[in-house]
């Protein structure tokens, strides 16, 4: 992919730096719901620091992601203004170009992997259902290892293994890594809701069935975010513009952030207002959490069943 002019690259940090900005604004409230209680600023006791931990992972991921972009940026807007020549007679790709490309692979991989975990934990731990979602995971990591490999050692070399058109489509390698990604998350998302919805057929009736719809909207919503933005990156690649394949690119990253703060950030603020009726308003937040983003702590300390998925499976949400 050829660089864009100059004038555009400002607009390509404005775009991320904007895509950025919404993004830290989701961590901070996500942490606010994580590390302090529902009613006030006070400490939480029981502090989910998986979840602490994953946050601040993608956090870093997505920074260093947009840290060297920009770097990469004003470098070249400097070089062109003062008229100092390319630094890299021999072919080879800028070492910015691979750590941008492997950076925003492990965000993507490091989400997918809370998103097979959330789905394994809502079929009761049956390993089978994550079969094929694991397939797709380690093919994408494959992908993103030979892809740092490929342009690292090999990118000088584009007659021997660069045995396809690369001047339309992201390539080789981003090809099957996105298309792998976007299957594992069709699957997963679809067999999520599948079971959540089927759970509100049979519980209707009961006080569980607001968490289950709850549930199903907030799981709705930050799946067709993420998935969309994906899509749209995906197939943006396919297109002779390669501002637009940028602009993608810088917004792509920072959503995935984006759609993993946000359901946190629902539930916290649900389980605080109310919004699930009165009945439920202790279950919710963790009943969610339990459904995406539950440990094997959370499990263990669980005693008390408000989400009877099947009859051999179910969630507790009541903390001991």
């Amino acid at each position: 992919m050829d660089n864009v002019p100059p004038e555009k690259e400002i607009i390509i940090a404005f775009t991320g730096a904007l895509s950025y900005g919404i993004y830290v604004l989701t961590l901070c409230y996500c942490l606010r719901w994580l590390l302090f209680s529902d009613e006030g600023w006070t400490a939480r006791r029981n502090r989910k620091w998986s979840m602490v931990i994953i946050s601040i992972a993608i956090f870093v991921l997505v920074t260093a992601y947009l840290a060297v972009g920009l770097y990469r940026n004003t470098k070249t807007i400097h070089d062109i203004i003062n008229n100092i020549p390319a630094n890299n007679p021999d072919g080879k790709i800028p070492w910015t170009s691979t750590v941008i490309c492997v950076l925003a692979n492990l965000t993507a991989l490091l989400a997918d992997i809370v998103l097979m975990y959330r789905c394994w934990i809502v079929y009761g731990m049956r390993n089978r259902i994550l079969i094929f979602p694991i397939i797709m995971w380690i093919a994408g990591f494959i992908c993103t290892i030979l892809q740092g490999y490929w342009q690292i050692i090999h990118s000088n070399l584009n007659h021997k293994w660069n045995i396809v058109n690369m001047t339309i489509g992201p390539g080789m390698i981003l090809i099957p890594f996105w298309g792998t990604t976007l299957l594992l998350n069709i699957y997963c998302m679809s067999m999520l809701m599948y079971r959540i919805w089927d759970a509100t057929k049979e519980s209707r009736g009961s006080s569980n069935i607001k968490i289950l719809q709850f549930t199903l909207r907030i799981l709705a919503e930050s799946g067709f975010l993420y998935f969309s933005t994906t899509v749209t990156h995906f197939i943006v690649w396919f297109t002779p513009n390669n501002m637009a394949i940028r602009i993608a690119s810088e917004i792509n990253i920072p959503t995935i952030g984006i759609a993993f703060n946000l359901i946190l950030i629902r539930a916290g603020y649900n389980s605080a207002q109310g919004e699930a009726g009165s009945a439920v308003d202790n279950y919710t937040s963790r009943a969610v959490s339990m459904m995406r983003y539950a440990t094997d702590g959370d499990i263990m300390a669980c005693q008390k069943v408000v989400i009877d998925i099947s009859q051999e499976t179910s969630f507790a949400s009541e903390s001991v």
